[in-house]
């Protein structure tokens, strides 16, 4: 009845940690790919290609001499179009209309990345279109994060428990390097499946969150590798105990035989 019991905590352990691990490697690639410096590299395209499309960049060439005239005794200059705020530094704007586009997206970008937005889902009920400038939000960042740190303590806390329950020490490494490999793997390339769809916008936006998975799950890949390994030494280490016990026990063995025959000749 233990040994039953026994065995189904194992499962349920070995069972949890598969998706500690996949939440451990999600949840570390959306925190990385959300960061802001990530955010704005990724995004700034997608921004630049809708202010193309609104004709910006054409109003900002019109604007340009008076943007020049105004930046001789201002140190910013601040419009208004298509429902976009730009806040342009007046010593971007010395280096052409090019800059000042960049310096709009980017001025833009940190309005979103810093938005004040509400944590509450319902609320996006109302203004569904605030959602998804919230998922590329700083805010979204630090949840991910969080949940990126739980995923860690969860995972050690039930390494630990396999550890007592599994008889064989060895799996306790064996298991999750072997999770970690499999699923690693399975985020590897996920970035590439998304640059390929880059046509469209929705993919785009999709992209940003999953455009570190290379890098998150190359390091997720090595750990795994390393486990594996220490489970391998773990194996070889326990079958050179037992060899060396066995000729220990068979030493033993002959010493006794040959003390009993000095006995018998006395």
């Amino acid at each position: 009845m233990m040994a039953w019991i026994r065995g189904f905590f194992t499962v349920v352990v070995a069972v949890l940690i598969f998706f500690s691990v996949l939440s451990l490697n999600l949840f570390g690639i959306l925190s990385s790919s959300l960061t802001y410096e990530n955010v704005y590299e990724e995004s700034s395209i997608i921004f630049e290609d809708v202010l193309q499309d609104l004709n910006v960049s054409s109003i900002i060439e019109k604007r340009y001499p008076a943007i020049v005239e105004f930046c001789e005794n201002n140190s910013e200059f601040v419009f208004g179009e298509e429902g976009y705020v730009f806040e342009i530094p007046c010593d971007s704007v010395i280096q052409g209309t090019d800059a000042v586009l960049q310096e709009g997206v980017k001025s833009v970008i940190n309005k979103i990345y810093y938005g004040n937005y509400s944590e509450k889902v319902t609320d996006y009920l109302d203004e569904p279109q605030e959602a998804p400038l919230f998922l590329i939000s700083e805010k979204a960042h630090n949840f991910t994060s969080k949940i990126f740190y739980y995923s860690i303590l969860l995972f050690i806390f039930l390494i630990v428990a396999l550890f007592f329950l599994v008889n064989n020490k060895s799996n306790t490494f064996l298991l999750p390097g072997i999770f970690m490999v499999v699923i690693s793997l399975l985020f590897f390339k996920i970035n590439s499946f998304f640059s390929h769809l880059s046509d469209g916008i929705l993919f785009q936006f999709l992209g940003i969150f999953f455009s570190r998975s290379f890098p998150v799950s190359m390091r997720l890949l090595i750990i795994g590798i390393l486990l594996i390994a220490i489970a391998i030494v773990f194996k070889v280490f326990k079958v050179g105990f037992w060899v060396s016990s066995l000729i220990e026990k068979f030493k033993e063995k002959k010493n006794i035989s040959k003390n009993i025959n000095k006995i018998k000749k006395k």
